[in-house]
């Protein structure tokens, strides 16, 4: 099942985008002792399915394969900016998928964006974007208006 990229949660919109704009979404795992491994998937080898799952194709020898095979947790990396979102999944192989690639479904277990080390941090809701229950009509902008003073 695919859902049309506007109902998307930002997060995984982030995704769409990022691959229809050329932009790398980087896919990490821990290897055995505890290192990161990144790993940038081909266009076409990530794909959005719905809200919560996504597939990708890996080379059923690499070191990104052999980690999801192991169970190491996924973090994704996509920009939409001025956003870059860090998105939670867990790895399930596909057996059964063609071709000679491992295939993989990933479930979206959370989701948020990344901090901005150069800019201050704006006081927003630090609710993760991808739970029950965040509000789906979240706008990271809206803020209550502040009373200002007029000089008398």
């Amino acid at each position: 099942m695919t859902t049309t990229p506007d109902v998307l949660p930002a997060p995984v919109r982030a995704i769409v985008s990022a691959q229809a704009r050329r932009r790398p979404v980087s896919l990490v795992t821990t290897d055995a002792d505890g290192s990161p491994r990144a790993c940038l998937p081909a266009d076409g080898d990530l794909r959005v399915l719905d809200d919560h799952h996504l597939r990708v194709a890996l080379w059923p020898t690499s070191p990104t394969a052999l980690n999801l095979e192991r169970g190491a947790p996924v973090l994704l990396i996509a920009s939409a900016p001025p956003d870059v979102y860090l998105i939670h999944a867990k790895a399930r192989h596909l057996p059964n998928a063609a071709m000679i690639w491992s295939h993989y479904e990933l479930t979206i277990t959370s989701a948020h964006r990344a901090d901005q080390g150069t800019q201050p941090r704006l006081d927003l809701d630090d609710t993760e974007i991808l739970t029950p229950h965040h509000p789906t009509n979240h706008n990271l902008y809206r803020r209550p208006a502040t009373p200002t003073r007029t000089a008398s």
